[in-house]
């Protein structure tokens, strides 16, 4: 119960016991003062009466005149004469209705007992009779009722007064209330996040005690996230560049070559410094050293430019002098490595002797063999170095070639498909490491023109032509539609872009989608990238601050290469994280790999996390997995057991 709701209770509960306080104490007194004052009443006017019968003959009529006229002029229940042997000498008693409004119960509770007035009447010096006079008591009663009614009115408006006043006044003192129980639901939650202090003192107390245990958590968080970054890094990127190493650079090109996205398209770009050798004597070794860290800082710099081209740039250093690009979804192979010859050019003609850096580039698909793809590029290398200067050499034979080839093309098939409703689903399990279900994760497939493709496929042009808010909107209505017609529905994970999250209106149809389907709002699981979050750190905040309330999970994927670089992580509120697969793959005598998903999955948990681990080939791993900290596993060849 609401405080504002105990206050109104009080204010109630108080007034009603003054309000029968003082109804009791001044109904009582104002009862004793009508009954003396109709006493007195009764008395004199019996004794004037008595006096006037006296004096005049006894004639019976001229009796009754008298009698009546005393009655009719004033306010009498009963006037009443008997003789001495108790006979009715003459007799008015009042028969009117009365009209006062007066309810019974009122009169019960307050009923008014009153003697009436007693006085001889004498005939000479012979007592002629008796006389009875008793006033009416209705005109009392109805002071009693009118002074009780207006008690109570203002009795009620007293207490609508005190209790505005005490809810005004309440709601000013506990405003920071609301800070303290928002912080105390999101430590609740895991997030451990900070509040203002307010003046109130037991409230600063409460919160000052939550903001020290919030900042505790989160240096704790930062200290352990340094830890496992300062280990990733060492292991598995190049001292001198930053870039990653020739291991870890491979397991992202394997996964790419092992993904379950068969319509997907990649590409690879290899880069080498010629000659370093001989560079590297004529230049000397900070000069080569820098030489070599802006290679690396221009292959960035292209990657940034040309990023509508390509879904994800991962680069690596594969030697001292090869460096290579790795392209997730890469559309046009050719713009895209003219923009990095144009970078590479620049740069060499700052040195003397100028430096050659051959360029080459292929497009591959999942499952080519990375010693074919590998072989093609070096051929093309050879190639390009047969040129002697800088340049490039692409292959396109393994390009995919798809139906539709401009963007007018790919407009018109992706919205004839929203319009149709020709989004769909394909399932795939998340298991537990004990091999029970998780949740399963939903990867979009789309309908066009007859055949059904995967989402490497269509994505990169929906990302060129800004259409993907739309089909994550399409996704997860027909997600929630088939929710809605399972009877034993399982929890669902869907991956949604960073484009949709940047999106106000898209996440607001969302939004507007969950609400209408709140049963099925508690089965989703949301998905965003790891890089995402740290790209747009406010824009995911957003996201969280409007669909978690409505029940749903939301968790990172291909989480890990980036993990130290979220600040705040215990704020976000996420409820798992899927570890990227390069981090997984050929886990088994990788120690380095299982000491850096000890801690991840560490430091998961110390704030309420599932970690769940992306790209185990078999159910084999499980136990090993289970070991190192994981809450469960998916991949593809895993099937639900």
């Amino acid at each position: 119960m609401s405080l504002i709701r105990q206050l109104w209770i009080a204010v109630v509960l108080m007034m009603s016991i003054a309000f029968i306080s003082s109804f009791s104490i001044s109904t009582y007194k104002a009862k004793d003062y009508f009954e003396e004052q109709l006493l007195l009443k009764n008395i004199d006017n019996a004794g004037s009466l008595a006096l006037t019968l006296s004096q005049i003959e006894k004639d019976p009529v001229t009796l009754e005149l008298l009698i009546a006229a005393q009655f009719d002029t004033g306010h009498y229940q009963r006037i009443e004469l008997l003789s001495p042997q108790g006979e009715i000498l003459q007799r008015k008693v009042y028969e009117g209705d009365d009209a006062t409004g007066v309810p019974d119960w009122f009169k019960s509770i307050a009923s008014l007992e009153i003697e009436p007035g007693v006085a001889q009447v004498q005939d000479g010096w012979f007592q002629y009779g008796t006389l009875y006079v008793e006033s009416h008591k209705r005109f009392a009663y109805q002071a009693l009722w009118t002074t009780t009614r207006d008690l109570l009115v203002w009795f009620l408006l007293v207490s609508l007064v005190a209790g505005g006043l005490g809810t005004l006044i309440l709601k000013l003192i506990t405003r920071p209330l609301d800070d303290v129980v928002n912080q105390a639901e999101a430590i609740g939650g895991r997030r451990f996040i900070k509040s203002k202090e307010p003046r109130t003192l037991e409230f600063g107390r409460v919160v000052k005690a939550m903001n020290i245990l919030s900042e505790r958590i989160r240096q704790m968080l930062d200290s352990e996230r340094k830890r496992l970054e300062e280990m990733r890094h060492k292991n598995q990127h190049d001292e001198l560049t930053g870039l990653a190493n020739r291991e870890y650079f491979l397991s992202q090109l394997d996964t790419k070559l092992n993904s379950i996205d068969s319509d997907s398209q990649h590409a690879v770009l290899l880069i080498r410094v010629r000659h370093l050798a001989m560079l590297n004597q004529q230049l000397g070794h900070k000069q080569t050293d820098a030489l070599l860290k802006n290679v690396a800082q221009a292959i960035h710099q292209a990657t940034d430019d040309i990023a509508d081209n390509f879904t994800q740039a991962d680069v690596g250093r594969l030697n001292g002098s090869d460096f290579a690009v790795l392209l997730t979804d890469a559309l046009d192979l050719g713009a895209i490595s003219e923009v990095l010859l144009h970078k590479l050019l620049t740069l060499s003609v700052d040195y003397n002797p100028v430096p050659q850096l051959p360029i080459a580039a292929a497009y591959f698909s999942p499952g080519d063999s990375r010693a074919d793809l590998m072989m093609r590029l070096d051929t093309l290398l050879a190639y390009a170095e047969q040129r002697e200067i800088t340049c490039s050499e692409i292959t396109l034979a393994h390009q995919n070639t798809p139906r539709f080839h401009t963007a007018d093309e790919w407009r018109m098939v992706l919205t004839e498909a929203l319009l149709r409703e020709r989004v769909t689903a394909q399932y795939y399990p998340v298991l537990t490491t004990d091999g029970s279900q998780l949740h399963q994760e939903a990867m979009m497939r789309l309908q066009l023109q007859g055949e059904v493709h995967s989402a490497g496929y269509f994505i990169p042009w929906a990302r060129r032509l800004g259409m993907l808010p739309e089909l994550d909107v399409a996704m997860v209505s027909h997600v929630l539609g088939q929710l809605h017609r399972l009877e034993d529905a399982p929890p669902t994970a869907i991956n949604l872009s960073s484009e949709t999250l940047s999106d106000l209106v898209a996440v607001n149809r969302l939004s507007d989608q969950l609400k209408n389907s709140p049963k099925e709002a508690q089965l989703l699981w949301f998905e965003v990238s790891e890089r995402c979050v740290v790209q747009h750190p406010q824009v995911f905040k957003e996201f969280c601050r409007q669909i978690k309330p409505l029940g749903c999970r939301i968790g990172l994927e291909r989480a890990g290469a980036d993990f130290a670089r979220i600040n705040n992580l215990q704020e976000l509120g996420l409820d798992y994280i899927k570890v990227d697969n390069a981090f997984v793959s050929e886990l088994e005598g990788n120690i380095t790999n299982q000491n850096f998903l000890r801690g991840l999955a560490t430091l998961g948990h110390s704030i309420g996390l599932l970690v769940i681990a992306d790209g185990v080939k078999q159910g084999a791993e499980a136990p090993l997995l289970k070991e190192l900290g994981m809450d469960g596993y998916t991949g593809p060849g895993i099937k639900e057991t």
